[in-house]
């Protein structure tokens, strides 16, 4: 059992809101401006969202690690919040995807929310252990149930879990309105778009995982996915087998929902177009090889997925490994705020 070391047990911090589009962008962008925005009293105001979305945006930017929260040392009761440096990577003025616009950027916040230390331990044990292709809600929420009864977690109340599996299948899959849901709530995930989840013609509350090729889900981008998976579990290694990366717990083959063979593509195709990165085949097991630091790997990827410039300012900070998940600029945490 991983889970208690992948991810952490915070349950239903979503307010029961599912990320809508143009949310993690203005998470960003509120932390970027002043640390404190989230917590102001007049918060929604500047925000424009009732009180539950204010805390729903900050949980989902959290989540996402496109924003992380740090000690306030002007008040021991709260906490600041800032970018981190894979957020300023992205959506800083001059990043990657500044107007949150490319569709290959939902594919990487999927990616850094699942991938350790992941803030959705419900989702971790939906895509990265449970196993079946068709399920139904209550079939996931009961492995859930047991795969966090193996932990030394303090166990959630059922609800919690509910909450959580219920905003799952929002933000990944459309679904007959029910409740109290609006237009709004079915149509507004830009996560569906990654189709990932389907509904199952067997039954109300029936799902499936939906297997082949993945829209907007480029070669390069699971080369990515699978140099920071190497940079995050093994730091000090320039080399892993295809092997691992479709089959390890957070492995892009598990988070991505792909195949081995799948991923020895991309990687090829990659190398092509990427000098500091090889695939060798020792005694007939794949492997890709780092030529250079991830780091280095990572930027150049990010740069030909994004098209953009090699003189492009946004290559500011770490964006592979768990140093791309650290706040931006190394923030001086002893500096009082003016």
């Amino acid at each position: 059992m991983t889970l208690q070391f992948d991810a952490k047990p915070l349950f239903a911090g979503h307010q029961t809101f599912h990320p809508r589009f143009g949310w993690i962008k203005k998470a960003f962008d509120c932390a970027n401006r002043d640390p404190l925005t989230f917590n102001r009293e007049d918060a929604t105001v500047v925000l424009g969202v009732g009180k539950n979305m204010v805390e729903a945006i900050r949980f989902w930017g959290n989540a996402f690690k496109v924003i992380t929260s740090v000690p306030n040392l002007d008040s021991k009761r709260s906490t600041r919040t800032v970018p981190t440096n894979i957020g300023k990577a992205i959506f800083d003025r001059e990043g990657l995807d500044a107007f949150a616009e490319n569709p290959a950027t939902l594919w990487l916040l999927h990616w850094f929310a699942n991938s350790k230390p992941s803030l959705l331990p419900i989702w971790r044990c939906f895509i990265n252990e449970f196993q079946a292709i068709e399920f139904t809600t209550k079939e996931l929420e009961v492995f859930c149930e047991e795969q966090i009864s193996g932990t030394p977690w303090k166990k959630p109340v059922k609800a919690s879990i509910s909450k959580d599996i219920d905003c799952i299948i929002r933000m990944y899959s459309s679904r007959d309105a029910r409740g109290r849901q609006t237009i709004d709530d079915l149509i507004d995930s830009p996560f569906r778009q990654l189709s990932l989840i389907s509904a199952s013609p067997a039954g109300q509350d029936s799902y499936r995982f939906v297997l082949g090729e993945k829209p907007f889900l480029s070669d390069l981008l699971i080369a990515y996915c699978c140099i920071d998976f190497v940079s995050t579990n093994d730091p000090n290694s320039k080399t892993v087998t295809t092997t691992r990366l479709a089959s390890d717990g957070g492995s892009p083959g598990r988070l991505l929902k792909i195949s081995e063979s799948k991923i020895l593509e991309a990687l090829e195709s990659t190398c092509e177009k990427v000098s500091s990165i090889s695939v060798a085949s020792p005694a007939g097991a794949s492997q890709l090889l780092l030529n250079k630091s991830p780091q280095v790997v990572a930027e150049e990827i990010l740069g030909k997925i994004y098209k953009v410039s090699s003189k492009k300012t946004w290559r500011k900070g770490p964006v592979v490994g768990f140093e791309a998940r650290e706040p931006a600029d190394k923030f001086d945490l002893k500096k009082k705020l003016a």
